[in-house]
């Protein structure tokens, strides 16, 4: 009368690849969610204007740490690593934008604290 309780197999070639875009998309879903909060924050009470770089540094590091939580739950090894390699990425990306709309990466002020802030939200 037991029914088989065993695990379907889901068909993944490789399981490494599918908890990358896993993390991938639930980093930038945690980032995109932080950013329309921000915007609803900024556009419904009296916040300044100037907080929209802390806010939006904010949901950055937010985003990458979720990314490396997933990934390193997923994979459950080298946590640090997976942290650091979230963390990396997304500064990657980051100077990658700043890189295509200057036309040289600008490590003055703010791009670069967004840069390590994110680099650091990754080892969290």
């Amino acid at each position: 009368m037991a029914k088989n309780l065993r695990k379907p197999k889901t068909g993944v070639k490789n399981p490494a690849v599918a908890a990358l875009l896993l993390s991938f998309g639930c980093g930038v879903g945690v980032c995109i969610l932080l950013l329309a909060l921000a915007a609803f924050l900024l556009t419904h009470t009296g916040l300044p204007l100037s907080a929209v770089r802390p806010m939006a540094c904010m949901a950055a590091a937010v985003g990458a740490a979720v990314s490396a939580a997933v990934l390193a739950r997923r994979l459950r090894k080298r946590l640090l690593l997976c942290g650091l390699g979230c963390g990396a990425f997304y500064a990657v990306c980051l100077l990658a934008a700043t890189l295509l709309e200057n036309g040289r990466l600008d490590w003055r002020g703010s791009n670069a604290m967004l840069a390590l802030a994110v680099m650091l939200g990754g080892l969290v």
